[in-house]
């Protein structure tokens, strides 16, 4: 294995071609240059080398859940894997058709996978600048499942949106809106910093 690190910014037709939008992002890929897998986001030693291990291994991989699921099409959670390594690499059409299905078959989120479909759909318009269906998708998750782990998530990134939309005074509304219905959160730091930059004149 032979590791190339690359700063994305600069180099950023080879982050182009492999669709990289996060940092930090790792791309493992077969000699001829073809995508294995990656890892988004940074991982402790104690998650990194087993993750590694496995991309080795074609276990849990894009191409290792393709095969499980053509062997159980109705599995929830290898479609929401699948639809999230499509996210990943900026296969933003394919990511949002395995959400929607998921969506489509459990509106009521009896398999406990629905929200984190919404979500994720709701973050890949936003990826595309489709801010008005991303607010509405972000609003949507916040009225339906309100017991949801990303319940404040979805609060706190209609805002963000309004804000990436340049939309400002309805980013002001919201994030205030976000500060008294969670005055405990701890994301009320950068809630401030957001609002600072807005009165500011920054993005």
């Amino acid at each position: 294995m032979i590791f190339s690190k690359h700063n994305a910014e600069v180099d950023s037709q080879l982050a182009k071609f492999y669709g990289v939008s996060g940092f930090p992002t790792m791309v493992f890929t077969r000699p001829n240059g073809s995508e294995i897998d990656r890892i988004v986001g940074f991982l402790p030693p104690e998650e990194f080398i087993p993750a590694v291990l496995d991309l080795l291994q074609n276990r849990n991989t894009l191409d290792d859940y393709m095969t499980r699921l053509a062997t159980y099409p109705d599995s929830f959670e290898l479609r929401m894997e699948v639809a999230d390594r499509y996210q990943s690499r900026g296969w933003y059409d394919k990511a949002k058709a395995q959400y929607k299905s998921i969506l489509a078959e459990d509106s009521s989120n009896a398999r406990g996978l629905s929200d984190n479909a919404l979500m994720s759909l709701a973050q890949v318009e936003l990826r595309e600048k489709r801010y008005d269906e991303a607010v509405r998708l972000f609003q949507k998750l916040a009225t339906e499942f309100p017991s949801s782990e990303s319940y404040e998530d979805a609060h706190i990134y209609i805002p963000y949106t309004y804000m990436r939309a340049g939309e400002n005074k309805k980013a002001l509304k919201f994030f205030n809106e976000f500060k008294t219905k969670f005055p405990q959160s701890e994301e009320l730091e950068w809630v401030d910093q957001q609002i600072a930059k807005i009165k500011e004149g920054k993005k």
